[in-house]
């Protein structure tokens, strides 16, 4: 029987691989992030059939599980050397690419020595961009190389608010008067018309509607007008112009808890927390992404804040059944982190690489195979339309929903009507008028501070996450925080990395 559960952000992807010689099979595994199942008896019978087809003596039988937490406990897999998973999902989030790359945990997949890309994967190798195959070539212990397969996705991103526009409108307040859909929004949280709305939900709906629902981390990061921290610690502001991404030329990353914008978004967010604007539960690590997820997909928020992907104006507004809107916080912007927003990688303690790689091209190059893994079985999950265009069922993202941006190829699969003909024509457009920051292709090597990292990542989980979402007062917190982590060896970080972003600059 197959259970489904809920407990991991993730989706585990059990693959059985049987020899033509009649051997016994070999079952490997692959773990996903993101994604919500309750039934895929119909879409596994489909996706076996089809990869008979395709030749692959294949059987799959999926685990899946539910949420935006698969890091944790598949970092814990990988650094306890579980043999049982053979492919990761990993990228600039969730599960650290360049850091499980450096320390060994992720193969070399151009390795002179085997080449199992080459071997195995050479149709995956021509579908994806080389600019994608460049983020995910990095120093690892078989020297520099290919340690993980790019996401084919959007690699251009843009920080946006998250509107429930239909609860707006129901309070009386009009959209175009709080939001410019042609400027940059990030200042919005200091307007006192942002404040009266939510004064004004709790006041028709109950002080049990928590109209505010900010991500830990994330939300702090794209009001402050900054990419992802390239250590991973969450402790560096790697700013930028939101107008223009691409300036400044010649960066100096400093220390976010010192940076000015960033502490004012984070007073003002414990500002909310006392009005009660925030669910006291987003504060709590293992629920904050599940009841993240649970509020915006039930409509049942006012504000929150995304990371953008193109088309997803439609999507969200038909899931939701509300009016979803998404006011620019930023330009587009193409940076390391985006580049290699999603992703996968063989666990260096997979026993069946070779098989692993060959799936994985199948999956990236056919696009049956991909219709099935993201959308399910036709003629049950959905259904074809003259334009080209899918139709899902009803009940279709209850039933049997991965998370699409983080299945593969999404450039292989037919669009929605919801996405409308020529919805991954226009996303490519997207993708190409997305401007490089300053640093797009810079990769921080960690190893000459490594032991001070693991310090700081220490410092980070005991503060970071309450801090972000404005559940501890910023004038008490921040000077503990900063004080531990100049005690954990912050400074010797920072001067490292802006030694190696000079190096990186004066050698682009």
């Amino acid at each position: 029987m197959k259970k489904i559960l809920s407990a991991v952000a993730c989706l585990l992807l059990v693959i059985t691989f049987t020899s033509c010689g009649g051997d016994s099979p070999t079952t490997i595994t692959v773990w996903f992030m993101g994604g919500s199942v309750a039934d895929d008896a119909d879409v596994i019978d489909a996706a076996n059939a089809r990869l008979q087809e395709l030749g692959l003596n294949i059987e799959i039988e999926p685990i899946w599980t539910g949420g935006w937490s698969m890091g944790y406990p598949a970092q814990t897999a990988l650094d306890t050397g579980d043999t049982d998973i053979d492919i990761y999902w990993t990228g600039s989030w969730g599960l650290n690419f360049w850091a499980n790359a450096a320390v060994g945990n992720f193969i070399r997949l151009d390795d002179p020595s085997n080449n199992l890309l080459a071997t195995y994967g050479q149709g995956m190798r021509n579908a994806v961009p080389t600019a994608l195959w460049d983020t995910f070539t990095t120093q690892g212990p078989s020297g520099v190389g290919i340690y993980g397969i790019p996401g084919y996705k959007d690699y251009a991103m843009m920080y946006t608010w998250d509107v429930n526009n239909t609860r707006l409108a129901e309070l009386g307040f009009d959209f175009y008067s709080l939001f410019d859909p042609n400027g940059f929004n990030y200042d919005v949280l200091f307007d006192p018309q942002f404040e009266a709305a939510m004064v004004a939900a709790q006041e028709m709906w109950g002080d049990t509607f928590f109209p505010f629902a900010p991500e830990n981390e994330l939300f702090a990061r794209a009001l402050s007008n900054a990419d992802f921290d390239l250590t991973d610690t969450h402790a560096f502001h790697f700013g930028f112009d939101p107008r223009n991404p691409a300036l400044p030329a010649n960066p100096t990353i400093g220390l976010k808890l010192e940076n000015d914008l960033y502490v004012r978004v984070l007073e003002r967010l414990h500002h909310f927390w006392n009005m009660g604007f925030i669910d006291p539960r987003l504060a709590i690590s293992e629920q904050a992404s599940s009841v993240l997820v649970e509020q915006r997909n039930s409509g049942e928020y006012l504000f929150s804040s995304i990371v953008y992907a193109y088309g997803h104006t439609g999507a969200a507004s038909n899931e939701r059944g509300i009016d979803a809107r998404f006011p620019r916080i930023s330009q587009a912007f193409v940076s390391t982190t985006s580049a290699a927003g999603s992703g996968f990688a063989v666990s260096v303690y997979s026993q069946n690489q070779s098989e692993s790689v060959q799936f994985m091209n199948a999956w990236y190059t056919d696009s049956k195979l991909a219709t099935i893994l993201t959308y399910g079985v036709e003629g049950t999950h959905f259904t074809r339309n003259a334009d080209g265009t899918i139709t899902r069922a009803e009940d279709a993202t209850a039933v049997y929903n991965p998370w699409r941006f983080g299945m593969g190829n999404i450039f292989i699969l037919p669009p929605t009507d919801v996405d409308g003909v020529g919805y991954f024509e226009r996303f490519q457009a997207y993708n190409a008028e997305g401007v490089g920051t300053a640093l797009v292709g810079f990769v921080f090597d960690s190893s000459p501070v490594s032991t001070q990292l693991a310090a700081i990542t220490g410092v980070r989980d005991q503060f970071h996450g309450t801090l972000t979402v404005g559940a501890v007062d910023p004038a008490v917190t921040i000077p503990q925080y900063l004080a531990q982590l100049r005690a954990s060896g912050v400074d010797d970080v920072a001067e490292e990395l802006n030694r190696q972003i000079q190096v990186f600059l004066a050698n682009r």
